[in-house]
């Protein structure tokens, strides 16, 4: 799942939420597990690193349902919130 324009406290909020096995997936195709903290904060770092004007664009491979439907809810409500159709 390709996420675009993240800052990364966003990142770190919705990755606090996920509660299955997910993955951060880089350019070469290499996956990245994000179990700790430690691994989450390494992963920020490295994005951030390839980040041309500070916002994030990650590939995360989600492993369960219930996950894929929170980032898209999360994904939803930041539309909403943007567009102004939020009440």
């Amino acid at each position: 799942m390709k996420l675009y324009h993240f800052t990364a406290k966003e990142l770190v909020a919705l990755l606090e939420r996920l509660q299955g096995n997910v993955a951060l997936i880089m350019d070469d195709g290499v996956a990245f597990a994000l179990n700790s903290k430690l691994s989450q904060l390494y992963a920020l770092r490295m994005l951030m690193n390839q980040s041309q004007d500070g916002y994030l664009s990650p590939e995360l491979r989600v492993e369960t349902q219930q996950d894929r439907e929170l980032i898209l809810q999360y994904l939803m409500q930041r539309c909403s919130r943007v567009s102004g159709w939020a009440s």
